[in-house]
């Protein structure tokens, strides 16, 4: 006998009325959304430029994997120009517009700070996002949103965890003053005393058009081993170094995510010259052509030689947009649990279905295991790039905080 869903509905609508209990047929749908806000415009346009990109990579190899439970899944995008109040209004629109909505990716901490306080009953969505801010990985006060990776507290406690192996004493902390910039900075003074590396300076500046000259002239009077570069993206971090090039520090530059886009670093290296020559930072992820025994990251490169041919993207996948597929294929995960166990994809489902995620062989994104702990996966590695061959590779093995 071959069960058809028609058969199987009639077989069910008449047990249901010989027990005398109503029966609810919830319609199965053509489609499940995943909305984002990137910025396509603005002052980290080109992040949001290159992210764009993979979401489709996301939704085409997501399809080809029979989506959510045979459902196929469309991604969507809106501009948000990195203002928060934009963002805020996408999401709004998306809940208004897209009838199933099940999962949302935020473009800044500011954002995902802001959309908190309305993520309840039916505006609830699983939520991941650029960010990497400390304050979200706490699932009392936010249970539906969600890291991608170590938390820029991790993140500092990596490099801080690394200058002590290589013998470090002295550490400066150069940052921009936004919300972003200042995030780690109260877990990294307690970390560094607890290590034995002393802070010998704070320096905040301008996220955009900082005045280069006075901070490197401070930086040289600290006379700091070390100095870890916080809260930039596209801009600054890279004049930083080249200023304290010129002036003849020996200073070694560490950056957190946002400042290890290979992207960037190439770019600086043809226009300046290699002043970023042995620049480190840390990395949740591989890099895409750190393929070995990365079975994911070799089906992101199949993909890209075709959809991205005659683009930087054929034959390298931005940090950014590493970023933004882990955090999808995540929230792809708790979803996918969700409905192999029969519930209905809600915020509340999905995210209990997150948190038990242990031991995730990522095929690709991390270099071991990893496990979802209070909303965030605390594992990167050190990495450093070099002038001559353009590319950043591994300086440590990988930690976990």
């Amino acid at each position: 006998m071959t069960l058809t869903r028609r058969s199987f509905l009639a077989t069910g609508a008449a047990a249901s009325a010989a027990i005398g209990t109503p029966m609810i047929v919830k319609a199965q749908p053509s489609e499940y959304v995943f909305g984002s806000s990137l910025p396509m415009t603005g002052p980290f346009a080109t992040a949001g430029q290159l992210v764009a990109p993979a979401l489709k990579m996301f939704e085409d190899l997501a399809n080809e994997d029979g989506g959510i439970g045979g459902v196929p899944i469309r991604t969507t995008a809106e501009d948000s120009g990195y203002v928060p109040q934009n963002a805020l209004a996408n999401y709004q629109r998306a809940l208004a517009t897209e009838e199933n909505l099940v999962y949302y990716y935020g473009d800044s901490t500011g954002f995902m700070k802001l959309v908190a306080p309305e993520l309840k009953g039916e505006n609830a969505r699983l939520m991941g996002s650029t960010s990497f801010a400390s304050e979200l990985a706490n699932p009392e006060k936010n249970p539906y949103q969600y890291l991608a990776g170590p938390s820029y507290e991790d993140q500092f406690d990596i490099l801080l965890q690394n200058i002590a192996n290589q013998g470090g004493s002295t550490v400066a902390f150069i940052y921009s003053n936004t919300e972003f910039g200042r995030d780690p900075l109260e877990r990294g003074r307690a970390r560094a005393e607890e290590l034995g590396i002393e802070v010998v300076l704070e320096e905040s500046t301008k996220a955009q058009g900082a005045d280069v000259p006075t901070h490197v002239t401070k930086l040289a009077q600290s006379n700091a081993e070390y100095c870890i570069l916080q809260g930039y993206v596209t801009g600054v971090w890279p004049q930083l170094i080249g200023g304290a090039r010129q002036f003849g520090l020996p200073t070694k530059f560490m950056g957190t995510f946002w400042g290890m886009e290979k992207l960037i670093a190439d770019r600086v290296t043809a226009e300046s010259g290699p002043f970023l020559d042995g620049y480190l930072g840390v990395m949740p992820y591989r890099y895409s052509y750190d393929a070995e025994n990365a079975p994911r990251y070799a089906r992101y490169a199949e993909y890209q030689k075709t959809a991205f041919a005659g683009t930087p993207l054929e034959t390298y996948m931005p940090t950014w947009g590493l970023q933004s597929l882990c955090a999808m294929e995540l929230g792809l995960m708790a979803l996918r649990q969700v409905h192999d166990e029969g519930k209905e994809l809600t915020a509340e489902n999905a995210a209990e279905a997150l948190a038990s995620i242990q031991d995730w062989d990522s095929g690709g994104f991390f270099g071991v295991p990893v496990s979802m702990e209070g909303n965030k996966i605390g594992t990167g590695r050190v990495y450093e790039y070099s002038a001559e061959t353009n590319l950043f590779t591994p300086a440590s093995d990988w930690f976990t905080v």
